[in-house]
């Protein structure tokens, strides 16, 4: 049964890699994230089918019935929880960003594989690993024990729920509204250094260089124009020594060099006139004059420095440089001059882009929502979906605010590949609630029946993954330990909200809104 749990993530992690290199995907920031995207969701499923096999042989089923059983009761479920990811991946291709869209591509790849995996390649699997089904349903292993043990401990938290589901209820949406708060209020975070080791020599280089002289990141304003110009024109000059001006004066960058640099010294010689100027460029050698000036002498750099911080501090820098240049480029229209550099993309680009990863987080769950919705034929489910599909999400991003962090792409990749779990988990419970509703049963008795079959697949699903992803945490790479921590937060969040927090919102629900179920099954 091991085998047969761990085998199709792993096939659907091989097989989606494989797909996306043979269609030309390159890797990058998004792209490596879908094996543990992948392995999340397909792990997921496969333990709830994986689970449903095991309850049917332990009751005496050969593999073909058990492996029935989960095709007919636990595969609709997967089949909506792939569904719904499908879509959400989907609705990325509309983001203005190339990466994001990149991203919504290779997801719904990956989705439509590891759906391929869960539903065909795992009952083969069972089918052909699976032998001597009558000592199966005689013997009670540890492993039986174990899982006996977490439906015991699932049942006992849902006994304690659904006699309190208000005060659960309302906790519930107060922590949901606080950590919703601190969300809102976490601000976007990219700091080159953190893609870097931290324990190693060259950071510390770097450190002493910020500390010591300007910074070690460079920010260049490029000057181009097309109109013919002589660069040694005193037109030309003119504006390179403004541009070097605003960046050393009104922009505060320190260690400015450029063709003015030169101008300024042979000012202090005593001859700047042009053509001293054109003559000591001459004498350098052509990888330096190259580093500045252009081989068609039709654009030149001007070059600062910023110390190594993350972008919300670089940002306001590089707006900052882009006003002071306004007036310059008012003056003179025929040359373009444009803010560049790594650290000045990467501090437009990464806001933007985290900051629409987070926007769409909700909208996803918020997409979820009415999916279920109208799957479940129940405007109350897509209502409910929302708190534990939100609730992970949010208490990450609390703990990221109370720690004085930011959201940077590791941590919002991290609620991506989590986000995955809890919802398949909610569509699993749904969907087994659905099928212990029965006419005049007590609600409470269908909740703790749901929730007890379900339940154990995934509790030890979370910590499969909570230690293969948190792992992480041991690396180098602050991004690295960043999204091992976010990933195993968000994970035990998830689980809180499954079993307590989803029991108590469907308790109230149908105290309030009373459901009428089908003849029993």
């Amino acid at each position: 049964l091991m085998l047969v749990a761990a085998l199709p993530p792993v096939l659907a992690v091989i097989w989606s890699l494989g797909i996306l290199g043979w269609m030309g995907f390159k890797l990058n920031l998004f792209l490596n994230v879908m094996t543990p995207l992948i392995m999340v969701m397909g792990f997921a499923d496969s333990m709830q089918m994986v689970s449903a096999i095991r309850i049917r042989l332990r009751e005496g089923d050969d593999r073909f019935q058990a492996v029935r059983f989960a095709v007919t009761i636990v595969g609709p479920a997967c089949v909506l929880a792939h569904g719904v990811a499908l879509l959400a991946f989907l609705a990325l291709l509309f983001s203005d960003s190339g990466l994001i869209r990149t991203f919504g591509e290779a997801g719904a790849i990956a989705v439509c594989v590891s759906f391929v995996a869960v539903i065909l390649v795992l009952p083969i699997l069972a089918v052909m690993f699976i032998r001597n089904e009558e000592t199966l349903a005689k013997d009670h292993t540890p492993a039986d024990a174990l899982m006996d043990s977490l439906g015991t401990i699932v049942g006992e938290i849902v006994d304690r729920v659904v006699h309190r589901p208000y005060l659960y209820s309302i906790l519930g949406i107060v922590l949901f509204f606080l950590f919703g708060a601190a969300f809102a209020d976490l601000p976007t975070r990219y700091r080159l250094a953190d893609q870097v080791p931290d324990r190693e020599q060259a950071l510390d280089a770097t450190s002493r260089i910020d500390q010591k002289l300007t910074g070690a990141n460079p920010v260049h304003v490029m000057i181009e124009w097309t109109d013919g110009t002589p660069l040694y024109s005193p037109k030309t000059l003119d504006v390179i020594g403004q541009v070097h001006n605003a960046l050393e004066k009104e922009a505060g960058l320190g260690n400015v060099w450029s063709v003015e640099s030169l101008r300024r010294w042979l000012r202090e010689a005593g001859d700047d006139n042009i053509e001293t100027v054109q003559k000591f460029v001459g004498f350098l050698p052509e990888h330096l004059v190259r580093r500045f000036i252009a081989a068609e002498s039709n654009a030149v750099l001007v070059t600062g420095r910023l110390p190594d911080v993350d972008s919300s501090h670089i940002l306001p820098v590089v707006e900052k440089i882009d006003r002071s240049l306004d007036p310059i480029r008012a003056a003179n229209p025929s040359y373009e001059i444009s803010v560049t550099g790594l650290p000045a993309v990467a501090a437009r680009n990464s806001a933007r882009m985290i900051d629409q990863l987070k926007e769409s987080i909700p909208i996803c769950v918020a997409f979820a929502g009415i999916l279920l919705g109208l799957a479940f034929r129940s405007p109350f489910v897509a209502v409910v979906s929302l708190l534990p599909g939100l609730f992970p999400v949010l208490a990450s991003g609390a703990l990221l605010w109370a720690q004085g962090a930011g959201l940077e792409f590791a941590s919002v990749v991290a609620l991506l590949v989590v986000f995955g779990l809890g919802i398949d988990a909610l569509i699993h419970f749904l969907n087994r609630l659905r099928l212990e509703e029965r006419k005049g049963d007590a609600p409470e008795h269908a909740i703790r029946r749901a929730r007890v079959l379900v339940g154990p697949a995934i509790i030890l699903t979370t910590i499969v993954l909570a230690f293969g992803l948190g792992v992480t945490v041991f690396s180098d790479l602050p991004s690295l330990r960043t999204f091992g921590l976010v990933c195993g937060f968000t994970l035990l969040a998830s689980l809180i909200a499954d079993l307590v927090f989803l029991p108590a919102t469907i308790m109230v629900g149908r105290r309030l809104w009373p459901h009428k179920p089908g003849a029993p099954n």
